[in-house]
């Protein structure tokens, strides 16, 4: 691939990449939400009761529609969100009227996870309590949970109720803390809906679980909604045992036959691009790295928001990048600002051709950016921040690119490249993604 190949995939990518992200240009080509809601678009969870929107909203309007309800618990209010919170000191009494016995204490595991208060964004959804002699109005959500960590990933829960019903409607989905967007990310609704259901399966409290379809395939959800009966309360209340178990698979590698008359060709190669992979190791230690240092601080000294922290990570990502990467790329008669680093750099090994140094770049980043999701639990991206991070990638790699010439080329590469990068970050700050 020569440098003006390089150059138009380079510039095609990330041109494209921020596009699609930043919703310039859609591909689905869904077409716009209409202006109002109709009865036949709202859901009646129970019979002669008030009606909901089965979806939640960014402010008072369809338009501004985020995610889909996607768990519905019949039962008083205070009781719902006891289930969750209050463990430690619950207890069922089980009562067989059949025969007279001693009544059956259940008492909560202690394996159960501990949902706790969380912070985050208002979010609407529309109900019409006419059924009740009320009007439709817009409404937040009564209260929102989380389990999990805040810098790192977590299950996080929206709940909305109405003083006219017993029912609470909620939005329950797994998000991450985006260090470049600074925000949380959803990542799956799907998922989060399965695990919170199949908690409530086969407990005492509960007289049923059932799946109702409303045809609700926006918002990221599949038509389907878990409904969550609770069994009548006696004197003391239920108790939900809400566990959350991952799986992880390993996949092994497959040796070839072949392997041996290639090791010396193969080493030959990694000695003249030794650079190269300690540029891979530094981006992709610096991502993880300060992924893992939000998290040690966020469990060290609890007592303070996590934002506050942001600060100070954030600028770690947005600099530090860049700089590891024009020290690692840059030959050393071309150094200027960073002479004292590039002279360490030097002796890590040959300067990097622009072709390799775009390629080990774009490999290094990608590398940290797989490793800090998956290192939070993260399985899954939606495909906007996809190409949002390809479209960092591909910035960084041009810049390293530049970075790795010395003539008016390599100016342009890394022009590009680094305005390609402030425009990468700059767009989730304005609210392009």
């Amino acid at each position: 691939m020569n440098r003006r190949h390089l150059l138009l995939i380079g510039l095609l990518v990330l041109a494209a990449s921020y596009l699609i992200a930043g919703g310039i240009i859609d591909p689905t080509g869904d077409p716009d939400d209409p202006e109002t809601i109709d009865r036949d678009q709202l859901v009646q969870p129970a019979e002669n009761g008030s009606y909901v929107w089965p979806y939640t909203s960014r402010d008072r309007s369809i338009d501004e529609r985020t995610l889909a309800i996607n768990l519905i618990v019949h039962g008083p209010d205070e009781q719902v969100q006891q289930t969750l919170v209050d463990q430690e000191e619950l207890e069922w009494e089980e009562l067989d009227l059949e025969a007279e016995e001693e009544p059956e204490m259940y008492e909560d595991a202690d394996d159960s996870i501990r949902w706790d208060d969380a912070h985050g964004s208002t979010r609407y959804t529309y109900v019409d309590t006419e059924p009740h002699g009320g009007q439709p109005v817009w409404i937040e959500e009564s209260y929102q949970l989380h389990t999990g960590t805040y810098l790192g990933s977590r299950y996080h829960i929206r709940a909305y109720t109405t003083e006219q019903d017993e029912w609470t409607v909620m939005q329950v989905h797994e998000e991450y803390f985006d260090l470049f967007r600074l925000r949380h990310s959803v990542t799956d609704i799907q998922g989060s809906q399965n695990a919170l259901e199949a908690e409530f399966l086969d407990e005492p409290y509960v007289e049923e679980v059932r799946r109702e379809y409303h045809g609700t395939h926006q918002g990221w959800n599949d038509g389907w909604v878990s409904v969550v009966e609770l069994a009548a309360i006696g004197p003391t209340v239920a108790g939900l045992l809400f566990g959350i178990g991952g799986l992880l698979g390993l996949i092994g590698g497959e040796t070839t036959r072949g392997i041996v008359r290639g090791t010396r060709t193969m080493l030959r190669w990694a000695y003249r691009n030794s650079r190269g992979f300690v540029l891979v190791g530094a981006l992709t230690g610096l991502v993880v790295g300060v992924r893992a240092a939000g998290l040690a601080v966020e469990a060290a000294v609890p007592w303070i928001t996590p934002q506050a922290f942001v600060g100070v990570l954030y600028p770690a990502l947005v600099v530090g990048l860049p700089v590891v990467t024009i020290v690692l790329t840059q030959p050393l008669e071309r150094a200027t600002r960073f002479l004292r680093l590039q002279r360490i750099a030097s002796w890590l090994g040959r300067p990097l051709e622009p072709q390799s140094a775009f390629t080990f770049t774009i490999v290094g980043l990608g590398l940290g950016f797989v490793l800090d999701i998956v290192g939070i639990g993260i399985t899954t991206l939606p495909l906007q921040l996809l190409l949002h991070r390809l479209g960092l990638m591909f910035a960084l790699g041009l810049l390293a690119a530049g970075s790795a010439r010395s003539d008016a080329e390599g100016a342009v590469l890394f022009g590009i490249g680094m305005l390609g990068w402030i425009v990468g970050l700059a767009m989730p700050l304005f609210g392009y993604i």
